[in-house]
């Protein structure tokens, strides 16, 4: 063959060597949106786990920041971030035994708390991620914000002239009482808040420590669910 076939020979297969490089870049490329796309998507249905880890290291670094010993802080799992306040801080108590009301003096520990909870700011969730919420939407799930206030006794029966039932009714109440300090001392809004109250019933230590086991505990959840026919629950 000659040079001049081989030239045109090669000049002539020129395009089928462009072609291929232009498939090639062009499969690359769907399967970078393809990529994309299912990252975004994994991104979406991970959002209120992340969104969690966020409130976690935020209340973290407010607890280091204003120096709070007191409060304990833990990152418990599909329950939320647990915020626990203790019966007694120094010399001053909650509740008095047998009653939900609280103590005068112990207001200015709830309001540390209160001022933490109203810093994360909560309630902007839905408006800063409103894209995500949209997305999630389209596939029948929505994010639901919760603040559960937990209320805990001691095993102790209270006495014939107590106003409760037992330690599970009281400790319901006094869950009550700090939900409605947390109503009107932050921005959140009432439907993010419930409570429960389990009396003796999950102690936190051995159970004839009583003192540590009377506690008021808060979840700060965060948790991606169902849309009830379309509806947010």
């Amino acid at each position: 063959m000659s040079n001049n076939s081989r030239v045109a020979e090669r000049a002539s297969n020129g395009w089928k060597v462009t072609y291929s490089s232009f498939l090639t870049g062009l499969l690359a490329f769907f399967l970078l949106l393809i990529f994309k796309a299912e990252h975004e998507s994994e991104s979406t249905f991970k959002f209120a786990d992340q969104m969690k880890e966020v409130v976690y290291k935020q209340v973290l670094r407010e607890k280091q920041k204003r120096n709070i010993d007191w409060l304990y802080v833990e990152h418990a799992g599909s329950k939320g971030i647990k915020l626990l306040i203790p019966s007694e801080i120094g010399n001053k108590t909650f509740f008095q035994s047998g009653d939900d009301q609280i103590v005068a003096n112990f207001n200015n520990y709830l309001q540390i708390v209160a001022d933490i909870m109203s810093g994360l700011e909560l309630e902007k969730i839905p408006t800063n991620y409103a894209s995500v919420y949209k997305k999630l939407e389209a596939t029948g799930k929505t994010i639901k914000i919760n603040v559960r206030i937990e209320g805990h006794s001691d095993a102790v029966p209270l006495g014939r002239s107590s106003k409760f039932r037992d330690n599970w009714n009281l400790s319901t109440a006094r869950a009550h009482q700090v939900m409605q300090f947390f109503m009107s001392e932050t921005n959140l809004p009432k439907s993010y808040y419930s409570v429960s109250g389990y009396g003796p019933f999950h102690p936190l230590v051995d159970v004839n420590r009583h003192d540590e086991n009377r506690r008021v505990e808060i979840y700060l959840d965060i948790q991606m669910i169902e849309l009830e026919n379309g509806i947010h629950a």
